[in-house]
């Protein structure tokens, strides 16, 4: 059987040790990181519930006023409508009553010119 050679055992163990010591930076870079990031992205989780919760309030603030202006609209567009057939009525009356007013005259100047 071949003996290793005592160089090929000493870059073994050079590379073993700088392995490990590469493994514990990285471990340790990766643990500095998460204390940086995890705040941050707490705030951000707790600003985007906020908004959120903010967001919802200005969209039932918007449906209330959209249900208010619907109503007062259906209540104009009602009294529009009632006034107009009052108008449209009224019009008809005065319209009958001043053809009833001509038709009288005619009749009238036609007694006129007869007698």
């Amino acid at each position: 059987m071949q003996e290793v050679p005592t160089y090929w055992v000493v870059a073994s163990a050079i590379y073993f040790i700088i392995s490990i010591i590469w493994s514990v930076v990285l471990v340790a870079g990766m643990l500095f990181l998460y204390k940086k990031v995890m705040p941050v992205l707490t705030e951000a989780r707790s600003q985007v519930k906020r908004v959120s919760t903010q967001a919802k309030g200005v969209a039932m603030k918007a449906s209330n006023t959209a249900n208010i202006v619907h109503v007062h609209t259906q209540n104009l567009l009602g009294n529009a409508n009632s006034a107009g057939f009052m108008v449209t009525s009224k019009a008809r009356s005065v319209g009958a009553a001043l053809t009833g007013v001509l038709v009288a005259a005619r009749v009238m100047n036609f007694v006129r010119k007869v007698f």
